[in-house]
């Protein structure tokens, strides 16, 4: 630990009480830890624009109890250096009460990092992994308190707010409730009782000709975000899961490795949400062109059903029209039939008369009779020869 006129560093300035500043009910100015960057010379550089309150970097408790090397690197600090607060990474309560007595007299206090997500400071049992350790985290304030001197010296702890949890919350709710819906949706448009051409009437109500123009972008842009958080999905499963398998092993700190299980459980979780909706998207989309095209096909063949039954009807008057034709020529044909016969019996009456006569003739003559058949009837000419 490096300080510049150590003597004049402990100042009023280092008994302050921090917490002050926020009940003088003034904007107060906060420098926050920054890995690497809030060191001395930028906290010095910040304060020239009127900042009222820095934090040093997250500095891990063990190393700084144990090494000198780790003090005089880590920790800097000099007379226009306050207030300042110096953030640990620890995990145990007795090497961070140590820590704070060794900065007490250049700092106004120190500050409990419990929210760092890093996999190196989880794997140590550090940061984000402590949230699930309030006791720890109850001890370790305790023991500072009880060991430092100073009843103005600070000891706060560091968490996540929340809103980038609660961000990716909301993201991942709205795609579960994206989901439900097309379940909803599928399972409506297979209900048997609602006919296809019910649905195709309720398809081509007018509001949705008005925003068939954008159905089509709408689909794909939503495709293509479910696909991007299906590929984000995929790569924290992978991720976690090598994770899984490396901590599994090292059986190293059993609060990383249900950190790291509990960060795989949501990144499955968020695979099967991702996917399912993405693949029911796809599945909704042509089931609503099927049902279109059925109910299509239907209209199309209720009509050629009714032209069907026309022609059959039309076919069937033509039956009976033929059949009454057939009757009505049959009928005129046994009438032809028997005038024919009557004029064959009148014929040869007269026929038989002629012989009668010409038997009865003496005189000489003689008879020439030419047959004639036309049309199936015969007929007899008769000619009288006369010689004198």
């Amino acid at each position: 630990m490096s300080c510049d006129n150590a003597k004049t560093t402990q100042c009023q300035e280092r008994t302050k009480d921090p917490l002050e500043m926020f009940h003088s009910g003034h904007l107060v100015k906060i420098c926050a830890p920054m890995v690497r960057y809030s060191k001395l010379a930028f906290r010095t550089l910040v304060r020239k624009y009127n900042c009222d309150l820095c934090y040093t970097p997250m500095i891990v408790a063990a190393d700084f109890v144990r090494s000198i090397k780790a003090r005089d690197s880590e920790f800097t600090t000099n007379k226009g250096d306050c207030p300042l607060i110096v953030q640990f990474a620890a995990n145990d309560a007795q090497l961070l009460s140590d820590a704070a007595q060794i900065v007490c007299p250049y700092a106004n206090g120190i500050d409990i990092n419990c929210g760092c997500p890093q996999r190196w400071a989880i794997t140590e049992g550090y940061g984000a992994c402590l949230i699930n350790k309030p006791e720890l985290v109850q001890d370790m304030v305790k023991q500072v308190r009880s060991q430092v001197e100073n009843p103005k010296f600070s000891v706060s702890i560091k968490i996540r707010s929340g809103r980038e949890r609660a961000a990716m919350t909301l993201q991942w709710a709205a795609v579960a409730s994206f989901l439900y819906t097309e379940i909803g949706l599928i399972l409506t448009l297979c209900l048997p009782f609602i006919s296809p051409q019910r649905w195709h009437k309720i398809f081509t109500f007018p509001l949705w000709s008005k925003i068939a123009t954008y159905w089509n972008k709408a689909f794909l842009t939503i495709i293509v975000l479910l696909i991007v958080l299906f590929l984000d999905a995929v790569r924290e499963v992978k991720k976690y899961s090598i994770s899984h398998g490396l901590e599994k092993n090292s059986n190293s700190n059993p609060s990383a490795y249900e950190h790291v299980q509990m960060k795989l459980f949501r990144a499955q979780r968020n695979l099967y949400i991702s996917g399912f909706s993405l693949f029911l998207w796809l599945v909704l989309r042509r089931l609503v062109t099927l049902i279109t095209q059925l109910a299509k096909e239907l209209r199309i063949k209720g009509i050629l059903k009714i032209q069907a039954d026309s022609n059959n009807d039309a076919a069937k008057k033509y039956l009976e029209e033929n059949e009454r034709l057939k009757q009505a020529l049959e009928k005129s044909a046994k009438g032809d039939e028997q005038i024919t016969d009557t004029e064959n019996k009148y014929l040869m009456e007269n026929m038989e008369k002629l012989k009668t006569e010409l038997k009865k003739t003496s005189d000489g003559n003689f008879l020439c009779m030419f047959e004639c058949r036309k049309n199936n009837l015969t007929f007899y000419t008769v000619k009288f020869l006369c010689f004198p």
